[in-house]
């Protein structure tokens, strides 16, 4: 029969192995949380903001088979690393030709992206309801083209695979290409009083973000 002694050193040992297993073997995954907005005031700031860190978009098209129809459809989007402050302001998705979206574009690549800061954690942490203009809404109208030049295609590749990391994964046979919107207006609502309809594009692209990560 094992002394006490053995008994515990067995034990320790045993939990050891386990720790160490547990912190190599296995992935690290961090989280992270968006920084606070800019004051609403700074609208250039805001729709900056909100368009860099929401990870989804509604996207409205020109439907291709209900002739006539506005369709709409959630899109994965990715402007850039989630973890770091630094983005372009112009969304990219990834899609296959299979989807109703690449048909619609193909037709048409007239398209409007709705954001909302319902899509981050900021209307929820402040229990803020959605349809309150302090929940900001940021709609991006313009152009859709494919993405084929090599250094944006991988800054693309890069935000859209480390926030939807399953796309990595989606199978090649499907068709699946990288697509942006070329902005050509930006609609604001982030503050009581009415939308800004037309925001500055040059203003938009060339604003710097102060605002830096906090993990959680």
């Amino acid at each position: 029969m094992k002394t006490w002694w053995e008994m515990t050193n067995y034990f320790i040992q045993t939990n050891l192995r386990m720790i160490v297993f547990l912190l190599f073997a296995l992935p690290v995954v961090t989280a992270y949380t968006e920084p606070y907005p800019p004051p609403h005031k700074d609208l250039v700031g805001n729709a900056r903001w909100l368009v860099k860190y929401a990870n989804f978009s509604v996207v409205a098209t020109r439907s291709s088979f209900l002739e006539g129809y506005p369709f709409a459809v959630s899109k994965d989007v990715a402007d850039g690393l989630y973890e770091e402050p630094f983005g372009t302001g112009v969304p990219y998705v990834y899609s296959s030709h299979l989807e109703m979206f690449n048909h619609d574009i193909a037709k048409d690549p007239r398209v409007t992206f709705s954001f909302c800061s319902r899509f981050t954690h900021y209307c929820q942490d402040n229990k803020i309801d959605t349809d309150s203009p302090t929940c900001s809404k940021v709609m991006l109208s313009g152009e859709m083209s494919e993405v084929t030049d090599k250094d944006e295609l991988d800054w693309a590749k890069k935000g859209m695979f480390s926030r939807h990391p399953d796309t990595k994964f989606w199978p090649p046979s499907h068709g699946f290409t990288f697509w942006k919107l070329n902005i050509e207006n930006i609609f604001v609502l982030d503050y009581y009083g009415g939308p800004t309809l037309h925001l500055n594009r040059t203003e938009y692209f060339n604003y710097q973000p102060s605002w830096s990560t906090v993990d959680i």
